[in-house]
């Protein structure tokens, strides 16, 4: 896998005052940390962060971090992946980043996606192809992430599924799974007329709510109002 090219910065301030003169900098915070290493506070320009995330890379993307300042020389250069990012919920603009590290010679566990591939017969058959499963956990080394997994669906008639089992492995990567879930599976079609049945029994549960006029509510509280009321006895006319 192609490494991505960052530049961040060595900081030693920390905190919540720290944070938000960095932002207002124009810049972010950010975290490097790995197995058997410190943990380095950084900052880095969140706009070279987007060009990287915007480009096609994915999350398991390796990104070679260029740091510099003052002791940046005891880290050295540093092959990471991005393990968290914190967006800002309404302005979707990038908070906070953090890193991991990697060992380019040790092999690590990463979700990568599942791709289908070829006409399953069932789907030829009026089959309906479905996938309730898009990713896979493989082991393997950095360098030999893959993009996708793809799966064969070619053979599949109708009632069949495909299991994390039936993935393939290579030699390079290792399936990993606790439970054999269904990665894919071709069902029978529904009739017209069962789907009519399903879409009348929806909209009979529907409750048929009648939109208000303007001042019933008032003209209902007023007639209430005058039945609680005793009427005034007439008297005889002069």
């Amino acid at each position: 896998m192609q490494q991505i090219e960052l530049e961040v910065l060595l900081r030693s301030e920390k905190g919540k005052g720290a944070a938000h003169r960095i932002r207002r900098e124009g810049r972010i915070p950010a975290v490097l940390y790995g197995r058997g290493m410190e943990t380095y506070s950084l900052t880095l320009n969140p706009a070279e962060l987007e060009k990287i995330l915007t480009s096609g890379a994915r999350e398991n993307t390796l990104i070679g971090l260029k740091i510099s300042g003052a002791g940046s020389e005891k880290i050295g250069h540093k092959v990471v992946m991005l393990k968290d990012l914190q967006v800002h919920p309404l302005q979707r603009t990038y908070l906070h980043a953090d890193f991991c590290a990697v060992a380019m010679d040790e092999k690590i566990e990463v979700e990568v996606p599942i791709r289908l591939t070829g006409k399953a017969e069932g789907v030829k058959s009026g089959g309906i192809l479905e996938q309730p499963r898009r990713e896979v956990r493989i082991r393997c080394l950095p360098s030999d992430i893959p993009e996708f997994i793809e799966v064969d669906v070619s053979g599949l008639k109708i009632g069949d599924s495909l299991h994390v089992q039936d993935v393939p492995s290579s030699a390079k990567c290792e399936v990993v799974a606790e439970t054999n879930f269904t990665v894919a599976s071709v069902t029978p079609p529904i009739s017209e007329a069962k789907y009519e049945e399903i879409v009348a029994a929806a909209e009979g549960e529907k409750e048929i709510v009648q939109p208000e006029r303007i001042g019933e509510k008032k003209e209902e509280a007023e007639e209430a109002k005058e039945a609680k009321e005793p009427k005034e006895a007439k008297g005889p006319k002069e």
